[in-house]
């Protein structure tokens, strides 16, 4: 296979610098067995697992034109989208304001993921801009975009705030590379060899006008061979053979070119010990990745045995970013919007909740969570109870925030609300195709303490 002409043009930039610029201090030696064996299992989506990754966005609009333009044949607009991808919310008062939207999802052959006439059964990325939540005491989002495109910038070299991505699987990566070359869109190469001698390749994009960073692997890729020999990769191995084997074993041999099967969500973070901590007690996650070199160590944790959708935490040196702003400051603002604005978690006006993975398990009790919250160890923990519809499909104990900022949306059996969720019993009504949005209602944010 030939490459086309702005194929080769990026085979003639400049040698790539890394992540690996310092290796980091004492990092941990354990690590996990890297056995093959694996748990063969439904794919992670809407009612089953891991079913989406969401952003705020200033122009959600636009990213989701770009991944339909891209990576279309895989995805679609998902089914419960507003017309025109905007949905007006009117107050009170008469007044309205806009939920901008911008959501796909990955089309999908498994029987298994619970989608509906108005819901998408495949893995969601979504980016969303409701107008009127704010960032009180941090960045605003198209702050933390510009911040995210700067150090990006060509994606010419890596960066530790590539770490913050949505993962994957293809078993044709070359067909998304010509796309992208055609109409030179900036992408990372990666390869790397896995335990197995499997040569494999990944490409990292920016979704642009967002801070949505997409990683997609596939093995045997052309264009990733040919720029491995030719010295224009990243190197570092971005799957290791336990993951590479579970995703082939969860997609089968017959997996469809036509298809991305969502294999991981990922953040960076400065403090391991706190995600370990909070994954392990408060969500009841087991971990099922420990990878650690010199540069930077991995976590990711599997919520149940059957997940296909792992969620994965990096920790890099502060150098292996490009400028001041660092990944702990990334957490630092978002914490501290936190702070601001879910002093009641009864608010939901703080923008920083809508960056955020989602879990369902329609099944399984919240009940342990709530323990944790309500005990002295989850006293910092934050977390939002939005209103009850009058059905009782939506409302209570919907986001918890882990130490990163980022949030978890639990679609559980909420049997049990934590004490701050006590007076969600306002009602809203149910929505009725785009006669109301349940996100339209930002809470109750006056005169409601926190539980502590």
């Amino acid at each position: 296979q030939e490459l086309s002409e702005s194929a080769t043009k990026k085979l003639r930039r400049a040698p790539l610098r890394t992540c690996i610029l310092r290796p980091m201090s004492r990092l941990r030696a354990a690590t996990t067995s890297l056995a093959l064996a694996v748990v063969v299992a439904s794919k992670d989506g809407t009612g089953n697992g891991v079913s989406k990754s969401t952003y705020a966005a200033t122009d959600p609009i636009r990213g989701k034109e770009f991944l339909l333009t891209y990576f279309g044949n895989a995805m679609t607009t998902a089914s419960d989208e507003c017309t025109d991808d905007l949905c007006e919310c009117t107050e009170d008062d008469g007044s309205t304001w806009e939920i901008q939207q911008g959501r796909v999802a990955l089309n999908t052959d498994s029987s298994l993921q619970l989608g509906g006439p108005n819901v998408s059964a495949g893995f969601g990325l979504h980016l969303v801009n409701l107008t009127k939540r704010v960032t009180t005491g941090g960045n605003t989002v198209g702050e933390i975009e510009q911040i995210f495109a700067d150090k990006l910038g060509d994606m010419s070299s890596c960066d530790a705030f590539m770490d913050y991505s949505v993962g994957l699987y293809t078993t044709d990566l070359d067909q998304y590379i010509t796309k992208l070359d055609a109409d030179s869109v900036d992408y990372l190469t990666s390869t790397w060899e896995d335990d197995s001698g499997a040569d494999w390749t990944s490409i990292t994009v920016l979704v642009p006008s967002t801070h949505m960073v997409v990683e997609i692997y596939g093995e045997d890729s052309t264009y990733g061979l040919q720029r491995k020999l030719a010295g224009k990769t990243h190197t570092e191995v971005r799957l290791g053979a336990k993951q590479a084997a579970a995703i082939k074993a969860h997609v089968g041999a017959t997996a469809s070119s036509d298809l991305l099967y969502a294999t991981r969500v990922s953040r960076g973070t400065a403090d391991l010990d706190a995600i370990d901590t909070f994954y392990l007690d408060a969500m009841g996650a087991t971990l099922d990745v420990d990878a650690s070199t010199d540069y930077f160590e991995r976590h990711c944790f599997k919520y149940t045995t059957s997940s296909t959708v792992d969620i994965c935490f990096v920790k890099r040196d502060d150098s292996a970013t490009s400028s001041d702003f660092s990944v702990a400051d990334m957490e630092g603002q978002m914490n501290a919007v936190h702070a601001n604005l879910l002093v009641s978690p009864m608010c939901g006006t703080d923008k920083w909740l809508d960056n955020h993975h989602a879990f369902d398990d329609f099944e399984m009790s919240t009940s342990s969570i709530v323990e944790y919250l309500d005990s002295d160890a989850g006293a910092d923990v934050y977390y939002y109870c939005s209103p009850t519809t009058v059905d009782g499909s939506l409302g209570g104990f919907h986001y918890i925030i882990d130490p990163t900022g980022w949030g978890i949306q639990l679609d559980m059996d909420a049997t049990e609300q934590p004490s701050g969720c006590a007076d969600a019993a306002r009602q809203l009504p149910i929505q009725v195709g785009d006669t109301y949005n349940p996100a339209c209602d930002l809470g109750t944010c006056e005169g409601v303490a926190r539980r502590r």
